[in-house]
């Protein structure tokens, strides 16, 4: 039988079990989302402002997008992508140096997208034919991509008053402009994941290799697009950091880490592979992007506030530990 007729078999249970797979956890985070916000509001008045909510959204636009992209690696039993910071500092660069040369915004966007591609591309081509663990190898690619940026580059920033800047600054419907096309990736990405052939490799390969490879499917090739995948979010996500981000360093990126990999196991997608709904990752991002405003709120101190993810991170890894063991959602 030939790989597009099993695929075509049963169309009906996986997708049906990513699809409302994760509600549980939706309601968990939304009540967890509501009871942050009342009780910094009840702390500080002032907290409930169109200003706090520009905040929470500009961080949720970048995080969320890149989440998208980490989510795609661990649904597929990928792990995680550690050398995102690096990636998104390379597209970030390609961002300005076309913005510089004074290129319409669409060009720019495609150009940090096709950076973030190759970024990806380099990581699966590791991966794949040196047949290495995609953990160590997205830490080293990281690791060798910072250094080579402290070369290139100390400073940079997109051209002030350029397109790009002013997309960076413009709103939509009372919130920046950079969210919407966020929410539009997350609502576009978690309708495909289960209903494409595509998406569904990736969740039969992260679910299970050995019975994936026997219904013909490659895993190099899944692994590869996955990786050249989720570069591209990268890649996109660079365009919306450096509109907003003003000057940045190559290791302006470190500091989104951790609640990239927080947001994406919170929302249930299982680093294990196999299990996830991509939906979710609007309250899971939207949470951890309220924290670190509700903590200057409480008046804690920066370093207060990299224990409280360093806390939530380790929190969200037992609650997915916890999830395989039992196999549920």
């Amino acid at each position: 039988m030939s790989l597009d007729r099993t695929m075509e078999a049963a169309p009906t249970a996986m997708p049906l079990k990513v699809r409302f797979q994760g509600w549980g956890t939706g309601l968990l985070l939304l009540a967890a989302w509501l009871l942050l916000i009342a009780a910094t509001g009840l702390y500080r008045h002032d907290f409930l402002s169109h200003q706090t909510v520009l905040a929470i959204s500009f961080t949720m636009s970048i995080v969320g997008v890149l989440a998208i992209g980490q989510g795609l690696v661990a649904i597929s039993g990928g792990f995680i992508d550690l050398s995102q910071p690096a990636g998104l500092i390379i597209a970030s660069l390609v961002t300005v140096r076309l913005s510089e040369a004074g290129m319409p915004l669409w060009i720019v966007a495609i150009g940090a997208v096709l950076a973030g591609m190759a970024w990806g591309v380099f990581n699966a081509s590791i991966i794949v034919f040196a047949k290495l663990n995609p953990v160590i190898v997205t830490l080293a690619t990281n690791f060798i991509g910072l250094a080579v940026l402290f070369l290139v580059f100390q400073l940079a920033q997109v051209p002030l008053n350029g397109e790009i800047y002013n997309f960076g600054r413009a709103s939509f419907l009372g919130l920046p402009a950079i969210f919407w096309p966020m929410v539009a990736l997350v609502l576009i990405v978690g309708f495909l994941i289960p209903r494409t052939r595509y998406g569904r490799r990736a969740i039969a390969v992260g679910g299970n290799r050995t019975a994936a490879k026997a219904r013909g499917i490659s895993l190099r090739a899944t692994r590869f697009a996955i990786f050249t995948a989720a570069g591209g979010f990268v890649g996109f996500a660079a365009v919306l950091f450096a509109a907003t981000a003003g000057p940045f360093n190559p290791g302006s990126g470190n500091t989104l880490q951790l609640n990239i990999i927080a947001g994406v196991i919170l929302a249930g997608i299982s680093l294990a592979g196999g299990r996830g709904n991509f939906w979710m990752l609007l309250l899971s991002v939207g949470f951890l992007s309220t924290i670190p405003t509700s903590l200057v709120f409480f008046g804690l101190s920066s370093d207060t506030q990299s224990i409280f993810q360093g806390l939530i991170l380790i929190i969200a890894v037992a609650f997915d530990g916890l999830r395989a063991r039992r196999g549920t959602p």
